[in-house]
């Protein structure tokens, strides 16, 4: 079984200065030994088309699957993703709302560019991991507090 094939939806993990801890969609054009060519579902050029990039394997993965936790509740200390700028960035909840999280973002590990935002839930997803196993991939959920 082949890891990635044309027409897979996956995420492309930021590999560079400014966008570590975010994941973008994106759909697979091409498969090659060590990397993948894709096209971006949100982030376009100046001419208005969806950006094409060739990337390398390590930095994509599967999209994650919805989380089954329909009922999850959110708490103070949980890791996540937060849907902003045309991608999922990954913080930790800080303050819970009737509604909406604070969320603590930290850009670039070892620096000291921090944020905080508020946003609504449908804009939250819990943080899930992946890893490669012999029928393809398996994901578990990042849940700190119990």
């Amino acid at each position: 079984m082949d890891k990635y094939f044309v027409g897979m939806r996956v995420e492309v993990v930021g590999h560079e200065e400014g966008f570590w801890n975010s994941y973008f969609g994106a759909i697979v054009l091409r498969v090659e030994r060590t990397k993948l060519r894709v096209r971006y579902e949100e982030l376009i050029d100046e001419n208005e088309e969806y950006i094409e990039e060739d990337v390398a394997m390590k930095h994509v993965r599967p999209y994650p699957p919805e989380s089954r936790e329909v009922n999850y509740r959110m708490n103070v200390g949980d890791d996540v993703d937060v849907y902003d700028r045309e991608g999922w960035w990954r913080g930790e909840v800080v303050f819970v709302f009737d509604g909406e999280l604070m969320v603590y973002f930290h850009y670039m590990a070892g620096d000291d560019t921090e944020d905080y935002g508020t946003f609504p839930l449908d804009r939250i997803r819990i943080h899930q991991e992946v890893k490669e196993v012999a029928k393809g991939f398996a994901w578990s959920h990042v849940k700190v507090t119990g």
